[in-house]
């Protein structure tokens, strides 16, 4: 009768609102004593995926880095001899950064562009790698060609929103 008596008076006491509710106990969490014989513990959650804005921001980070890779590689490969410190070009080399330049059809006159037109990321990063620098062409990476033309588009206000490569070149439209 002891027992019972003290089992009523825990009921009791668990029942009459204690300062927090009891929290729910998994079976994994109980002592092997108090689990049932078939109760099997509750299956792992599956790892969660990556937040997109931890992705997001590792994409803008890389592409930063790329710009100022490709500013750097503008002057060091003397690219501003030609189009212009700030890319704005002059009456014999076109512009490459800015409202005007990079235009879908060649300029009348154009040399090396003629027939070439630039509609997306890929024509000019495929250009600038066989036609440029000027005195050896050809001879750019292909990380360094993307860097220069990635540099050059965000100056021009096209939104790229990972490092240019050839593999997503071709989806980023000029206009």
């Amino acid at each position: 009768m002891r027992i019972s008596t003290v089992f009523l008076f825990a009921l009791a006491l668990a029942s009459c609102g204690g300062k927090s509710s009891p929290q729910a106990t998994s079976p994994a969490a109980l002592p092997p004593s108090t689990v049932a014989p078939d109760a099997s513990p509750p299956p792992a959650a599956d790892p969660a995926p990556a937040p997109a804005a931890t992705n997001d921001v590792a994409a803008q980070a890389a592409l930063a880095e790329q710009y100022d890779k490709g500013k750097t590689l503008y002057v060091a490969k003397k690219c501003a001899s030609c189009h212009g410190d700030h890319g704005e070009g002059n009456p014999k080399n076109p512009a490459v950064i800015g409202a005007n330049a990079l235009p879908q059809a060649a300029p009348k006159g154009a040399k090396l562009r003629k027939g070439v037109a630039f509609a997306t990321a890929k024509d000019v990063l495929a250009f600038v790698k066989a036609k440029m620098p000027i005195k050896s062409p050809g001879t750019l990476s292909d990380d360094d060609a993307a860097a220069i033309v990635a540099w050059m588009l965000s100056e021009s206000k096209v939104n790229i929103d990972k490092p240019l490569d050839a593999t997503n070149a071709g989806a980023i439209p000029l206009r």
